[in-house]
């Protein structure tokens, strides 16, 4: 089936990141696809955590990202010694433009210790910048003023002080503000617990219809019940992948339960044609790891271009290696609708045709510092001469991101 969006992918182009975590600094481009291959504590997961933070500030307050998150000093990158800031900056392309066309827009913050000592923390700096169809329109926020653009007269006083963000606000003013604004809080990312992923949800037949998968995999059973409703052929390609990626599966549905809704899953009986449906007691945390995967990829909003990226973590965790890499392929289809960014340290994820070079960005660790980019010259050189594949050349250890 074909997609139904005319979204741009990508979302976000380019992320720069200064003092988050692990991270002192990194300029990353990422395309449609970007797979975060690295190693355990290698800092990916602080990578795609540092543009959660952005959704999550935006839908809530920097105050609750921060504190959800254990504090600013958690945030702060601490080597070589804690630094006193840290900025996040991301380059977009937004989807309003005349006949689904894409425009691009520059948005970034810096967040710093209040050195009064009477906030936990103050924003110094927010910027956005929106190449709009009508002519450039954005506003900067700089010690205590407000310049928008285009705009008459002289810097402003702003009225909100302090740990506040302003584009929530401003986003009621001008339409390119509100589209930038959405357009972030509508990213999803995912941690799946298996325990979520099975739970009851009691939140009723079809109350809340098409919200997005929650992070941990809240609401697995009406998501998937909800495509198999409104979109029976894209259920029918998540079962297809669940089919290739645990042995004897035919699929995974929504299973109610008085007024709670859960999953169950479709296996085949031996060589026979006969089916058997277990229920989620007896799921393998493979089987609804995987469940909650496809689910995140080809769930309602994403599949009608309503989600603009989805970030998943370490997606082939408890898959069988013999078919982990047939994930790649999910990935990279769910890819042509939304932009797709996933944490991993396998090999076998490469495993597949569809796995690409150009997908990759390298994560390392160095002396507690995370470094981010792409496969560095000499491997793409061991790969261009066929020396190695992409699977081999990260089971060898030789994968390295570039410098810079």
């Amino acid at each position: 089936m074909a997609a139904r969006s005319a979204r741009p992918v990508p979302f976000v182009k380019r992320i720069r990141i200064k003092n988050y975590r692990s991270i002192a600094e990194c300029d990353v481009s990422l395309g449609p696809l970007t797979v975060l291959l690295g190693f355990n504590a290698s800092g990916k997961s602080n990578f795609l955590d540092a543009l959660r933070f952005v959704a999550d500030a935006l839908t809530t307050t920097p105050e609750q990202a921060i504190d959800g998150r254990g504090g600013l000093d958690s945030l702060l990158c601490a080597v070589p010694e804690r630094a006193d800031s840290f900025e996040i900056r991301l380059e977009l392309v937004l989807d309003d433009g005349p006949e689904g066309d894409g425009f691009e827009a520059d948005y970034g913050f810096e967040i710093r210790r209040d050195h009064t000592g009477e906030l936990p923390f103050v924003i110094s700096w927010e910027r956005l910048d929106v190449e709009w169809p009508e002519g450039p329109v954005g506003f900067t926020v700089e010690s205590g003023l407000l310049v928008q653009v285009p705009g008459p007269g002289d810097p402003v006083p702003v009225t909100r002080q302090g740990g506040q963000l302003h584009l929530p606000v401003l986003a009621a003013t001008q339409r390119p503000f509100a589209h930038a604004a959405a357009s972030l809080r509508r990213m999803c990312f995912y941690d799946f617990d298996p325990a979520m992923l099975c739970a009851l949800d009691d939140t009723g037949t079809r109350h809340g219809r098409m919200r997005p998968l929650g992070p941990a995999g809240e609401y697995l059973g009406r998501v998937l019940g909800e495509l198999e409703l409104d979109e029976p052929p894209v259920k029918e390609r998540l079962d297809g992948y669940l089919s290739a990626l645990v042995p004897g599966a035919l699929g995974v549905d929504e299973r109610r339960e008085g007024r709670y809704s859960t999953v169950q899953a479709r296996f085949q009986v031996g060589d026979t044609d006969e089916t058997e449906v277990f229920l989620r007691e007896s799921l393998s945390e493979g089987t609804v790891r995987a469940a909650g995967v496809l689910a995140a990829l080809f769930q309602y909003p994403v599949f009608h271009g309503r989600v603009p990226l989805v970030g998943i973590e370490e997606p082939e965790t408890a898959l069988h290696p013999a078919t982990v890499g047939g994930l790649y392929e999910a990935l990279h289809d769910a890819s042509s609708r939304t932009q797709v960014i996933v944490t991993s340290q396998s090999s076998d994820l490469l495993d597949n045709e569809y796995a690409d070079p150009s997908h990759i960005r390298v994560v390392e660790n160095v002396d507690g510092l995370t470094r981010v980019g792409e496969i560095d010259q000499g491997g793409r050189a061991v790969l261009d001469k066929g020396l190695m594949t992409l699977a081999e050349l990260h089971r060898s250890g030789q994968m390295r991101p570039e410098a810079g």
